[in-house]
């Protein structure tokens, strides 16, 4: 299958847009009219690159960058449903997310197999150990989906702090392949690996921060975002 140019160039243009919009989400005052605008363009734009990134997947036949596509876009769309709700209040969306996180670990589990075991290509030369490092972070989250529907409740600061993982931890991954994975379409000047892992490093960083600032603030009730 051919890969289109166009959707090759978009997705890179895209990813420009999504990393700076996240960026701004997260350094804008939380809650704040910019913060939000931030947020929209945020949101939309990954889900377009992960829509864009699962294409070229298709077309390059590398099955890894598929599932790290569609895990990017449970993150997003989770993290956003999070900040929609209202205190306490979960619904068949949260359900859904579970089965298809829950499918997609055990899926990468397998290829993981494939890989190590059988020593069957899955494309792209990518190592078993990814498979398995990706299926360990689909099973953390799972389990974060287990607990909330099990509770039956998204309440103050652990419905914000989801919002705010899931959102990171997506901004996260794009940004590592932005900076890391495509390092070549950089001009020259950027290409020194200080200025490639210090965004990465960043996002971690400030994504902990409100992480551990927003897990230690009292619980209170809050209405949606």
């Amino acid at each position: 299958m051919n890969e289109i140019p166009l959707i090759a160039s978009l997705h890179l243009f895209v990813g420009a847009i999504t990393v700076s919009a996240g960026a701004g989400a997260l350094i804008l005052r939380k809650g704040s009219r910019w913060h939000r605008a931030s947020g929209h363009v945020f949101f939309a734009s990954m889900l377009m690159l992960c829509a864009s990134g699962v294409y070229m997947s298709v077309t390059r036949s590398i099955i890894f960058t598929f599932f790290l596509a569609i895990f990017s876009a449970y993150l997003v769309l989770t993290g956003w449903v999070s900040a929609r709700r209202n205190d306490g209040e979960i619904g068949l969306f949260e359900k859904i997310a579970f089965f298809f996180v829950l499918l997609n670990t055990i899926a990468l589990f397998l290829f993981g197999i494939l890989e190590s075991v059988f020593g069957i290509s899955t494309g792209g030369d990518v190592p078993a150990g990814a498979y398995f490092f990706l299926a360990g972070l689909a099973a953390v989250f799972s389990a974060l989906d287990y607990s909330v529907i099990k509770r039956g409740e998204l309440i103050g600061k652990y419905r914000i702090a989801r919002h705010l993982w899931r959102m990171c931890f997506s901004m996260l991954i794009a940004s590592t392949i932005f900076f890391l994975g495509n390092s070549q379409v950089l001009p020259e000047v950027f290409q020194h690996p200080y200025f490639l892992n210090t965004p990465v490093l960043a996002i971690f960083i400030v994504m902990m921060f409100w992480l551990i600032r927003t897990l230690l603030t009292p619980s209170r009730k809050q209405s949606k975002l």
